[in-house]
Formats: structure tokens, C-alpha cells, sequence
């Protein structure tokens, strides 16, 4: 029984571990992820001081069904932060040098919704108005990237005279 439960977690850990893990890409070709289509593609600009400038675009493309990801409790703000990034683009050779970029997140769309609420300062209603239904504003109370939909972001990063970027992606 010891031995099942044993091959058990180690699936389960395994199966965490390559579903989180980073896929090599290179220049011009997309992969698919977990039903999102991932790529990029990179631009020489100029050299400089021994470092090649590079423009790197990098696409992410949604394929499979829509992604929602709802919070535990509703926002006024959305917070670009890991928990709610949909990929994580590192340029492994990347310097960093001159603020270029060593590696960039994409985040999801926030999925905003309007909630009644009552105002104790507001001016006042009808009388034939509900106040609860009269004020509303709106709460974020998840994240989205709906089918088919694309995101595109665009970077500069320096990388050493003669290299070519290399660029890996880990989609969540």
C-alpha cells in the first residue's frame, strides 16, 4: 500500500514540475503550450560597447477554449503580478545592460463586473428608485484571455557581440 501511495505523489509531483516547466524557442517559429500558441521574433539593431541590440516580439496566441481564473475576493485594481501572469518570456543571454530587458511576463485581461452598492453621501434618488441598483461601479473579479485572442509585447534586449538571442518560455 506504501508503494502505491509512493508512485502516486511522485506522478502527481512529476506532473506539476512538467507542467510548469520553461520550453526553448527559437526565431520565427511557434509551439504550442497547453492549448496557447507561443513564439517570437527578433530584429538586430545596432552595436554597441560589445553588445548586440536585438527587438525582440513575442506573441502569445490562445487556442483551446477560453481561460478564466476567478480571485477569491473582488478588486478594484488589477495587480500585474506572477500569480496572475499568463507566460513568462527569459531571455537566457540577455545582459541587461542599458535597462534593456532580461526576461518579461504577460499577463491576462482583468474580467471586470458592476456591483450595486449603497451610498450614504450621494446625492439622493427618486423615490421610486431602488438606491441599492441605482449606484453601481466596477469590481475585478477574476482574469481572462478568451479564445483566439493574441498579445504581443515588444522588447530591447542586449545579448554579446555575435550571439543571437535565446529565448525561453514557461506558459502557466
Amino acid at each position: 500500500m506504501n508503494r502505491i501511495l509512493t508512485i502516486i505523489i511522485i506522478n502527481i509531483i512529476a506532473i506539476n514540475l512538467y507542467s510548469q516547466s520553461f520550453t526553448e524557442l527559437t526565431n520565427g517559429n511557434n509551439v504550442q503550450i497547453h492549448g496557447m500558441l507561443v513564439g517570437y521574433t527578433a530584429v538586430k539593431k545596432d552595436t554597441k560597447k560589445g553588445s548586440d541590440l536585438y527587438r525582440i516580439t513575442a506573441t502569445v496566441t490562445n487556442q483551446s477554449s477560453d481561460y478564466l481564473k476567478l480571485f477569491d475576493y473582488a478588486t478594484e485594481t488589477f495587480e500585474d503580478n506572477p500569480q496572475n501572469a499568463l507566460a513568462y518570456f527569459q531571455f537566457t543571454n540577455a545582459n541587461g545592460k542599458a535597462f534593456s530587458s532580461t526576461s518579461a511576463h504577460f499577463y491576462l485581461n482583468p474580467k471586470y463586473i458592476k456591483v450595486p452598492y449603497s451610498c450614504k453621501k450621494c446625492p439622493p434618488v427618486a423615490k421610486d428608485e431602488d438606491p441599492e441598483n441605482h449606484y453601481t461601479k466596477s469590481v475585478i473579479i477574476g482574469a481572462e484571455f478568451v479564445s483566439g485572442s493574441t498579445k504581443s509585447e515588444s522588447y530591447h534586449i542586449r545579448v554579446p557581440e555575435g550571439e543571437v538571442p535565446k529565448v525561453r518560455v514557461m506558459v502557466y
